[in-house]
């Protein structure tokens, strides 16, 4: 998957994107491919926005943190495996969807509206948070030690557990028109929990080949 919104769909909508986004935004898109439309979309509005206070806030910038953790590990395990292009590539892939799921939690930080639809309030208070946190900390220090099929039943295992939950429910609650489109699309794809251990099951009988 890569980017939620690819250079193409932006090029193929200029109105749909120039009208959500502004100019800017398009023409950095038109001519340059360095920065993804959401990269670029979240980089503006924390530059001129005000992110949402309190509880509402606090819960997607926690979004946003597990998130961007989560890439953090991926990144380390494709340098682990440099050498097998599969695996590497694989995990980068990974990489760059958790880093474009943290961007748009960010943007929802930065847009959402408080509404009555907003319920869902995770909290670093929380036990499940706090277990998460902690269970993902623990994974980055012993991944050097970790056998290549370790690392892929703890990738399924992060992909199907809380993690996505959090990001599946916090992305439902918002609904403006700046990250609407984001979120339609991410309803188009498959969700995690489904496409990761696909592709994890396609690498696997890609390396007993």
């Amino acid at each position: 998957m890569g980017e939620i919104i690819g250079r193409d769909y932006c090029l193929k909508n200029p109105a749909k994107i120039i009208n959500l986004y502004g100019v800017g935004i398009f023409l950095g898109m038109l001519f340059s491919k360095k920065k993804s439309l959401l990269q670029r979309v979240t980089e503006s509005y924390r530059m001129r926005g005000v992110p949402m206070p309190g509880y509402a806030g606090n819960a997607y910038k926690i979004s946003a943190m597990i998130e961007f953790r989560i890439a953090g590990l991926y990144s380390q395990i494709a340098k682990k495996f440099g050498d097998q292009v599969a695996v590497r590539d694989l995990f980068l892939e990974l990489q760059q969807e958790e880093m474009e799921h943290g961007r748009l939690m960010l943007l929802c930080l930065y847009t959402i509206a408080l509404k009555p639809n907003l319920s869902f309030f995770p909290s670093v208070r929380d036990p499940e948070i706090r277990e998460l946190t902690n269970w993902l900390r623990e994974i980055r220090k012993k991944i050097d030690f970790l056998s290549l099929e370790e690392i892929l039943e703890l990738t399924e295992k992060i992909e199907q557990g809380e993690v996505n939950t959090i990001f599946g429910k916090l992305l439902k609650q918002t609904d403006q028109s700046e990250s609407h489109l984001f979120r339609e699309q991410m309803e188009l794809l498959k969700d995690h929990a489904q496409s990761v251990p696909l592709k994890i099951n396609k690498l696997r009988q890609k390396q007993a080949a």
